[in-house]
């Protein structure tokens, strides 16, 4: 069963809020039904507008559809995991800009998606706390428009990325979560 959530007649005007200022649209992948609502409900509650699958090839097929500003996409899903959608989306030209997040719980993933050219651009480790999870969204999006303003590059993501890092190289922010 197929679970894209989109209208059918979507328009920019979609991208409106009710005071007419621009919302960003965030997809979100991920196959726990669950952490899907949460997630979502979080960065709908901070104004985004969120588009939802829970699996990869869904994914690949929303993102060219919306275009989204960003992805937050789960590393293990069923059919086509979050590694062949990211590879599919970086090759496709339509889509090879928007930045992809992988959104995980495996900490001993973290290393590998660091260093993985051409797929993701970054990485949030769940659990998140949701005033953490909006903070660090909004750091990929300020980092994408100075990267799309040519003020930096892809690799600056690094900075966005150094907080996650940060908080699983110690023990104690653990226990936080």
């Amino acid at each position: 069963m197929s679970s894209l959530r989109w209208i059918d007649g979507y328009e920019d005007s979609d991208r409106l809020g009710q005071d007419g200022a621009a919302r960003r649209v965030i997809l979100l992948v991920e196959d726990n039904d669950d952490a899907r609502r949460v997630y979502g409900l979080i960065l709908r509650h901070y104004g985004y507008r969120v588009e939802e699958t829970d699996n990869g090839r869904d994914g690949v097929e929303l993102a060219r559809r919306f275009c989204p500003d960003l992805v937050l996409m789960d590393i293990g899903l069923p059919g086509m995991d979050g590694w062949e959608a990211s590879r599919l989306l970086k090759a496709n030209e339509a889509t090879a800009r928007i930045p992809l997040i992988a959104f995980s719980a495996r900490v001993d993933s973290t290393a590998d998606i660091a260093g993985a050219k051409g797929t993701f651009d970054g990485y949030i480790l769940k659990p998140i706390e949701p005033k953490d999870l909006v903070r660090r969204v909004n750091a990929y999006l300020e980092l994408v428009g100075m990267r799309e303003s040519d003020a930096r590059d892809t690799s600056d993501m690094t900075a966005a990325n150094a907080w996650e890092s940060e908080r699983y190289e110690d023990p104690d922010a653990l226990s936080s979560v």
